[in-house]
């Protein structure tokens, strides 16, 4: 979202920017045109001017000329000139009517009452030194503070639709992407089993439904993986078993004869006994490999690696709200999820966010729909995330053995599950150098997992 106000910013200065150099250029252009024009009218009038002196000249009786002939002067000169005029300064400078108006002749000094915003010029015309009239130069199109005016709302209008376009972007693309963009991540790290919510965003329509496709081979595999790596465990255990009397046996007997037990007369045979101590040896390596094959099998059942980061309490209730609100929601099933201290926690959020997912989902399976509660609290020796759900208890026997790989208990005959779950967790817990703890309260009707997570 940052980037995204930071979009907002450089439209809004862009369009400043424009704004204000369309303005200072339309203000130069406009008082370049007006400097020309000026130019351009002063030639005319000099002109008329000229044309005017010659022409009393030839009237020595006469020494002011009337209205109609002095129009008759502007309109002729204007006829031969104009092809030169509009050559040199533009047509655009040229007006479209030149008119005169006379007044009664004087010396008064008279001014100009052109304006750059007027479109009609007006220009003194003198005879002997006195103002006798007036040159009015008319023109149709020089409106420029209209121009002016209508670049700024066109301008103005395109900030409003960039704007307008930018909001629904951020609304119809960034934000709802920005959400399922971290989506495939947690997926990678088995944060999350839900799938992906269908829209109405049809831009996402085929990544929503490709995504959840993912989701489900990706669960159909690790569900076929938590199988084979049970029938591994089942056969390793099978062959530890059935090796484990046989050496046994084998190291009784070779220390029988390192005795000298099987000796007539009691005494040892060096020899013999030598033997037996390489028979013993042997034995012992063999006890300790299976016991090897075992943890290895055991190990590579959870994929985990620490990387610590710090992080609010805060980001783990919405984690559960993000991923279960809805879930439970739909299933009328009571929840909470509080928060008692929202300290920072320098952890693996990931991983925490994986054991949380576990319980949650066990919560879900087993528990009877009375009601989950989540805590999230930090103490003095670090940090506690309590589990709480309704449901079947399971016996005070069963608890010791909750958390070994591929262990289900009485209540999961009719769930389905691997049994590979709280193993794992516990496994991740234990990387992180905390540990999970399981109490069953018979009379409350009640399973709580405890997450202990200590302080770095």
């Amino acid at each position: 979202m940052k980037k995204l106000a930071k979009l907002y910013i450089f439209i809004v200065l862009l369009f400043v920017l424009l704004f204000v150099i369309s303005n200072v250029l339309f203000s130069e252009i406009q008082k370049r045109n007006n400097e020309n024009t000026n130019i351009l009218l002063n030639r005319i009038v000099e002109g008329l001017q000229e044309k005017y002196d010659q022409k009393t000249k030839a009237y020595d009786s006469v020494s002011q000329l009337s209205e109609i002939e002095v129009q008759e002067i502007i309109d002729e000169y204007m006829e031969e000139n104009q092809s030169i005029l509009s050559a040199e300064y533009g047509s655009s400078s040229l007006p479209d009517k030149v008119n005169f108006m006379s007044v009664e002749a004087g010396n008064s000094s008279v001014a100009l009452i052109n304006k750059d915003d007027h479109s009609d010029k007006v220009w003194a015309f003198k005879s002997d030194g006195n103002i006798i009239g007036f040159v009015i130069f008319e023109y149709s199109d020089r409106t420029y503070g209209s121009l002016q005016l209508v670049l700024n709302l066109c301008l103005l209008a395109a900030f409003f639709i960039a704007i307008g376009i930018c909001i629904y972007i951020s609304h119809a693309v960034i934000r709802p992407f920005d959400k399922l963009s971290s989506y495939p991540e947690k997926l990678s790290k088995n944060e999350i089993t839900e799938k992906l919510p269908e829209t109405k965003n049809r831009m996402f329509g085929r990544f929503i439904w490709g995504i959840n496709m993912l989701s489900d081979s990706m669960q159909n595999k690790q569900k076929r993986v938590d199988e084979l790596s049970r029938d591994h465990m089942t056969m390793l255990t099978t062959i530890a078993h059935g090796i484990k009397t046989p050496v046994a046996n084998i190291k009784l007997y070779a220390d029988a004869i390192i005795t000298g037990l099987y000796q007539p007369d009691g005494q040892v045979n060096e020899s013999d006994a030598e033997v037996a101590k390489k028979i013993s040896k042997n034995a012992d390596d063999v006890t300790e490999l299976v016991k090897e094959l075992i943890d290895q099998a055991s190990g590579t059942v959870v994929n985990f690696t620490p990387e610590i980061d710090s992080f609010y309490i805060e980001e783990l209730k919405v984690f559960l709200e993000e991923e279960y609100s809805n879930r439970l929601k739909m299933l009328s099933i009571p929840y909470s999820f509080e928060v008692g201290h929202n300290a920072i926690v320098k952890s693996d959020k990931s991983g925490i966010c994986r054991i949380l997912s576990q319980l949650m989902d066990n919560a879900i399976k087993y528990g009877n729909g009375g009601g989950i509660s989540v805590s999230l609290n930090k103490e003095e020796d670090g940090y506690y995330f309590v589990v709480k759900n309704k449901g079947e208890v399971l016996s005070e026997k069963e608890l010791p053995y909750i958390f070994n790989s591929f262990w289900r208990g009485s209540n999961a005959e009719k769930t389905g599950g691997s049994g590979i779950g709280l193993f794992e967790s516990r496994e991740i817990a234990q990387s992180l150098y905390g540990d999970i703890y399981v109490k069953a309260d018979k009379d409350a009707g009640e399973m709580e997992f405890d997450v202990y997570i200590p302080k770095f």
